[in-house]
């Protein structure tokens, strides 16, 4: 299915009373909810340095076409800046932003200061819960590092470290472009189904 020819046209006039047929670029669907929000009807995939929407459809429907069904699933809007870097392109990126115009204004100069906060449990050794704390300056240099106390509550015993970290620009932007790595892709299955409710709602 071509994405842009299921969505709805709308007449614009000008002026001069000439009337033109656009694509309502703008138009959005709920699509099959029910698909949606079974988690059953998808699996997760971590997209590799040289994917586009384009590959990854592709690779998985065998159909270019069908990269609007991955971006639509993620609620990617901007596949520019939604989708993650390549790391050619991030390096590129990373050069533009920060080319050292002023003192905070390079690749290593500071963006942010963090405390974070792991808690693990017995009952589940293997399941760290991280709490990561932007703070201030003053609130990083006078916060000491912290023991790693322990608390017990019946049988369990909970463990608590708190270190903190100073994040480079570099390492912001690079786990920001990290993060957008993971995501879902609907079931192949459900493809051709989710074409025809969108095609139907569109129409609606």
């Amino acid at each position: 299915m071509q994405y842009f020819n299921s969505l709805p046209k709308v007449v614009y006039t000008d002026k001069n009373n000439n009337r033109t047929l656009y694509t309502n670029l703008m138009s959005r669907a709920s699509v099959v909810p029910g698909v949606l929000n079974n988690i059953l009807s998808f699996y997760e995939y971590d997209i590799q340095d040289q994917d586009t929407p384009e590959i990854v459809a592709h690779k998985y429907y065998g159909d270019i076409n069908r990269f609007w069904i991955i971006l639509y699933c993620n609620q990617i809007n901007d596949p520019l800046w939604d989708w993650p870097l390549s790391s050619v392109k991030f390096q590129k990126y990373i050069l533009n932003k920060y080319d050292g115009s002023n003192s905070g204004n390079l690749p290593s100069s500071v963006h942010h200061y963090e405390i974070i906060k792991q808690k693990t449990s017995s009952v589940s050794p293997n399941e760290i819960q991280e709490e990561r704390i932007i703070c201030s300056p003053e609130q990083y240099f006078s916060s000491p590092y912290f023991d790693s106390p322990t608390i017990t509550i019946g049988t369990e015993v909970i463990s608590f470290e708190i270190t903190k970290k100073i994040v480079s620009n570099y390492e912001y932007e690079y786990e920001l472009n990290e993060s957008k790595r993971k995501i879902k892709i609907l079931n192949k299955e459900y493809a051709a189904q989710f074409e025809k409710e969108f095609v139907n709602l569109m129409k609606n």
